[in-house]
């Protein structure tokens, strides 16, 4: 399948996607009014807040890749690549942000390799992050199949097991040396799972975005639904982020998660958090851009390139 086809299924599956929360609005539109109309705005603040931390905490995870890497990432300057950058993945097509965050690194005098290898690298890290998350918090919750959980778990083990043998590792590399003219090679399995691990807290942070929302609209927590919450939020941004073509998941994401929590908290709350926490979503990423460019911008410039260990000219 080429790219072209994948990013014309993935926008056929987003537009049936906005159809559906569509619709779900339309016949739900009396009680969505009434959340909305009701909704407490400090809780709204919190979830822009959790928003903010999880993306910020995403930055600095994809920085200490590029450090890793062998270039310069000072926090300021690095901070202002990543948050503008992350404004390209509301353009269709799925690959503009990792270009938006690798063209402003090496604009910034980061090497071309090391900013794409290390922003490719960080967006599997925040996607394995994701399935840690939510394997642990669907199997901890109280959901109707534990299938999914265990999938994602057997997942997780296979693949940890496989990129730590010697052989299948030895096998990669030379595919990618008959593949490519740069040497490219797999970080270290011991500073991989490290770096997996230091994206847990953010999609934790992420699920605080909803619920945040879920309080500020009225509906009641306990301790199970949070983490029922966490799981849903998990998997919607899971079939939004790997749905090839898509403008920030759009759609999917929502349509997920209003799938996952009609049961547990009505449709028509579902589907208003659903939409309430797209646009504190989008106001997150607006509001870290217009923070994070004029400190960026009167941070000191990078003053020189370094050799790359990921890839070598």
């Amino acid at each position: 399948m080429n790219s072209r086809l994948a990013n014309l299924i993935g926008i056929a599956i987003g537009l049936a996607g906005l159809a559906f929360v569509g619709v779900r609005i339309v016949q739900d539109r009396e009680e969505i009014a009434d959340a909305l109309s009701s909704a407490n705005p400090w809780w709204l603040v919190a979830a822009l807040v959790s928003g903010l931390g999880a993306m910020a905490l995403l930055g600095v995870n994809w920085l200490t890749i590029v450090r890793h890497g062998g270039a310069p990432a000072p926090w300021r300057r690095g901070l202002y690549w990543f948050f503008v950058g992350q404004l390209g993945k509301y353009v269709p097509g799925g690959i503009w942000p990792i270009v938006g965050q690798a063209e402003l690194a090496h604009r910034d005098r980061t090497p071309r390799g090391i900013a794409y290898w290390s922003t490719a690298l960080s967006m599997v890290t925040t996607l394995l992050g994701a399935f840690v998350v939510a394997a642990v918090s669907g199997l901890t919750a109280p959901p109707n199949s534990r299938v999914l959980p265990w999938l994602f778990t057997v997942a997780l083990v296979a693949g940890g097991l496989a990129f730590a043998t010697p052989r299948v590792r030895d096998l990669i590399h030379r595919s990618a040396d008959r593949a490519t003219s740069r040497e490219l090679r797999l970080p270290g399995a011991r500073w991989f799972a490290g770096i997996v691990a230091r994206y847990l807290p953010a999609w934790v942070l992420f699920a605080g975005m909803n619920i945040f929302t879920v309080q500020a609209l009225g509906g009641s927590l306990d301790g199970e639904f949070v983490v029922t919450l966490i799981y849903a939020t998990c998997v919607s941004w899971i079939a939004g982020f790997v749905i090839i073509g898509l403008p920030g998941g759009l759609g999917v994401r929502e349509a997920v998660f209003i799938s996952m929590m009609t049961a547990p908290l009505g449709a028509g709350l579902a589907v208003s958090v659903a939409v309430v926490s797209r646009v504190v979503s989008v106001a997150v990423d607006l509001l870290g851009a217009a923070v994070s460019v004029p400190v960026g911008r009167s941070a000191p410039p990078v003053e020189h390139e370094t050799p790359t260990r990921y890839a070598s000219p």
